[in-house]
């Protein structure tokens, strides 16, 4: 009877100190999955939406242009590319990406920037300078440029998690589209000169 008790507490005790194991081993994963993923993930993937369509905040079966004009944040930029005459580019089939500035980032130019930017070519050579042709794939990144419809390049930094455009910031996560990918940026991009 005593080596039965003896044997049922050797057991118990080899259980608590397995379950103390696997609780720590747990709890060792559930904090490095932050870390892990940030070195799986890294903030280029702005530039591949990867979400499953049920997604619908990062995934559309419509254009970029009836995209942009479903969501009231780009009221502004879908308001200038109907001026520019740019929305129905914006419908054809083709791979493109734009990057969308958002009604704030309309608001934050200077009244300089925005009197030059509301005469007729310059509206259209700004809109233009924020939409590339084709996707942007990873090969693209960190410090290289690409090239715009309107001609110029866009410099692309990725620095401390953060997507920069120029000056402007790209804003996680970005959305696919039937023609293309929007990119959400917090400025409105200037080409160089302008």
């Amino acid at each position: 009877m005593l080596t039965q008790n003896l044997n049922t507490l050797k057991t118990k005790d080899w259980f608590r100190k397995l379950a103390c194991v696997v609780g720590i081993a747990s709890a060792i994963t559930l904090i490095s999955f932050p870390v892990l993923a940030k070195k799986f993930y890294p903030p280029y993937s702005l530039f591949q939406p990867y979400a499953a369509r049920s997604y619908p905040y990062r995934n559309s079966e419509k254009s970029i242009a009836d995209t942009l004009a479903q969501d009231t944040k780009f009221d502004n930029l879908v308001y200038e590319l109907k001026q520019a005459g740019l929305l129905d580019t914006l419908k054809q089939k083709g791979q493109l990406t734009i990057f969308a500035p958002t009604n704030e980032a309309f608001k934050a130019l200077s009244k300089e920037e925005y009197q030059r930017y509301s005469q007729k070519l310059n509206r259209v050579k700004v809109l233009k300078y924020h939409v590339v042709q084709g996707l942007i794939t990873d090969k693209n990144l960190n410090g290289k440029e690409i090239t715009t419809l309107e001609g110029q390049k866009v410099k692309i930094t990725v620095k401390d998690d953060t997507v920069k455009l120029n000056n402007a910031t790209g804003i996680h996560p970005s959305t696919q589209t039937k023609n293309g990918v929007i990119i959400e940026v917090n400025r409105v991009l200037l080409p160089p000169g302008f």
